[in-house]
């Protein structure tokens, strides 16, 4: 309840000021973001721990795990960074960093792919 308190109290703040000084409800709008992404990521913890018990009892490599959750890690902070691009009005700069963060999700999940094409490859005699 905290975060939505923040973000309703810093929208409304933001759209008082932005008439007079646009430069300054920019600056809350990104320091806001940073803060509630921040409180959010050390709940995080509790929820990686858990899949890698998961895991463990289920007997998956903890390589994929851990890959796994790079990736998603990658993804929520992409999608974070290209949302605040875009609340800064910078559409191309935004549009360049999906790109690249699909490009770097693709080349990070390759050993997954290539794990389960050797698996398929095994089961076909």
């Amino acid at each position: 309840m905290q975060l939505v308190g923040i973000a309703i109290i810093s929208t409304t703040l933001c759209l008082v000021i932005k008439k007079d000084r646009p430069e300054m409800a920019m600056f809350i709008a990104i320091l806001t973001g940073i803060t509630i992404l921040l409180s959010v990521i050390f709940k995080l913890n509790f929820i990686v721990e858990s899949i890698e018990n998961l895991a463990q009892k289920a007997n998956i490599p903890s390589m994929y795990i851990t890959l796994i959750i790079k990736l998603i890690g990658i993804a929520y902070l992409m999608e974070f960074a290209i949302q605040l691009c875009k609340d800064c009005g910078e559409g191309n700069i935004a549009a360049k960093l999906e790109f690249g963060g699909k490009i770097i999700v693709m080349t990070m999940s390759f050993p997954i792919l290539l794990s389960i094409v050797e698996m398929i490859i095994n089961i076909i005699p």
